[in-house]
């Protein structure tokens, strides 16, 4: 994959050898950085035997820092903003704004991690196409009881991006009709979407199912915030919610 070029100077961008930035980081706020103007992603690898905090972070004007989620590589898991004294292996993020990119020791108590920071043009895969669920979360509620599922803050920057959402209605007894539909309500979902059920009768041991499956992940409203799912105490209704998800920038 094609570069960003070092060559600022007569505003001219053209495919160039990788620009990588290496150090061993054994102090605390010793740092690594590299030049990103441009750049799309940021991947790092970490090696060594340390105790303390790694943090990834991207800069605009080289004085104000701002904290990059990275994910690793290889297993494909969540978002995180802080790489722990175990987390050595292979991470990316995204760092488009940046002019600046590093990798700073937030939190030292001993030995060093070896640390190889590049920059790259092309988009993390994340925003590029949609990302697998690794993540899920379900509630089951008892016979006439209210249904919540809350699906926790993911943490400071970071969204959920629900690729399914189901919602079972029960009949754990005779349904008999009503005028008005049974609503199932959300938090934290764009337009505080409302979930509509018949309210049909029903034979006991119907399942009724409302299952939001978007060609696109569908992302929270607000980072660092729970989202939930909440279906009313209905008789004779059972209710079961699951929603698989995934963390992200």
């Amino acid at each position: 994959m094609s570069k960003l070029s070092k060559d600022l100077s007569a505003g001219v961008l053209h495919p160039r050898e990788n620009i990588f930035a290496t150090g061993t980081l054994g102090a605390l706020n010793a740092e690594v950085q590299a030049v990103a103007d441009g750049s799309a992603t940021v991947g790092l690898v970490v090696t060594g035997t340390y105790v303390g905090t790694l943090t990834v972070e991207g800069s605009i004007d080289g004085a104000n820092w701002d904290v990059i989620p990275v994910r690793p590589i290889s297993a494909g898991g969540t978002y995180v903003l802080t790489l722990a004294s175990a987390a050595v292996g292979r991470w990316q993020g995204p760092c488009a704004p940046f002019a600046v990119i590093r990798v700073r020791m937030s939190a030292w108590t001993s030995g060093a991690a070896s640390v190889r920071l590049a920059a790259d043009i092309g988009s993390a895969e994340v925003t590029a196409v949609p990302k697998a669920a690794d993540a899920s979360a379900t509630v089951t509620a008892a016979i006439g009881v209210a249904a919540t599922l809350t699906v926790a803050a993911p943490g400071a920057g970071l969204y959920h991006y629900f690729t399914r959402i189901i919602v079972q209605r029960f009949a754990g007894a005779v349904l008999t009709a009503a005028a008005t539909p049974v609503l199932a309500t959300t938090t934290n979902l764009p337009g505080t979407r409302v979930l509509s059920f018949p309210a049909e009768a029903a034979a006991q041991g119907t399942i009724y199912n409302e299952i939001i499956e978007p060609s696109q992940p569908l992302r929270s409203s607000a980072a660092n915030t729970a989202t939930t799912i909440v279906c009313p105490a209905t008789t004779g209704v059972i209710w079961r919610v699951t929603a698989d998800y995934y963390v992200a920038p």
